[in-house]
C-alpha cells in the first residue's frame, strides 16, 4: 500500500496561492506563526485534525497537502 506523506511544498504553494499570509493563517489555527512556518520548512507535521483545519482556512482537500509514495 502507497505511503502517504504530508508535503511541507504543497502547504506554501497553496496558502501563496490563496494569497493567506504564514501570519493569517497562524491566527486563523490559534498558533504561533512559527508553527506555520516549520509546517512549510519540513520541521514539524500537523496532526490530522491541525490538517483538517488548515483544509478549511485555505479552501482546500486534505489529500492536496499529501504525496503518495510507493
Amino acid at each position: 500500500m502507497p505511503a502517504r506523506t504530508f508535503s511541507p511544498d504543497a502547504l506554501r504553494q497553496i496558502r501563496r496561492q490563496r494569497g493567506v499570509t504564514q501570519h493569517k493563517l497562524a491566527a486563523s489555527l490559534g498558533v504561533h506563526n512559527t508553527a506555520i512556518s516549520a509546517y512549510e520548512n519540513g520541521r514539524r507535521r500537523p496532526d490530522v485534525e491541525t490538517l483538517a483545519t488548515i483544509a478549511d482556512v485555505l479552501d482546500a482537500r486534505m489529500d492536496d497537502f499529501v504525496t503518495v509514495s510507493a
